[in-house]
């Protein structure tokens, strides 16, 4: 009994970060797909719309879901669980949908790094 004491304000810290995350991710995956509001400013270095700035922020803010959801996995034992398997799928559902942002940003990323290699190279013109 004092085993669970001691793991409840724990859990109670795990969940309020992870659903403060959820709702993160739930806002910025609306704002991804509603029209923009507003023009960008013509004057930024590079301007970006609301579309792009909130995609770029589901982006770095994967790591961080990631950790929050393995976390919620570990802090509620998911994976001791009657149905371990669905439960840390739906515990990581957040996650998977910061992740296909992520991986879209880094492969941008990893694209322009070898386009600027080649090009240094003398392959590309």
């Amino acid at each position: 009994m004092n085993e669970n004491k001691k793991t409840l304000p724990v859990r109670m810290a795990v969940t309020v970060i992870y659903v403060i995350g959820i709702l993160m991710t739930a806002y910025l995956g609306v704002k991804c797909f509603l029209p923009p509001t507003s023009e960008p400013d013509p004057m930024a270095m590079i301007p970006f719309t609301e579309n792009e700035r909130a995609f770029i922020l589901m982006a770095f803010g994967f790591p961080f879901m990631l950790a929050s959801c393995l976390s919620v996995i570990w802090a509620y034992g998911l994976r001791k669980s009657a149905k371990p398997r669905r439960n840390t799928f739906l515990a990581l559902i957040p996650a998977v949908i910061d992740g296909i942002p992520f991986l879209v940003v880094a492969g941008i990323i990893l694209i322009m790094l070898v386009e600027g290699y080649l090009e240094a190279l003398g392959i590309l013109p």
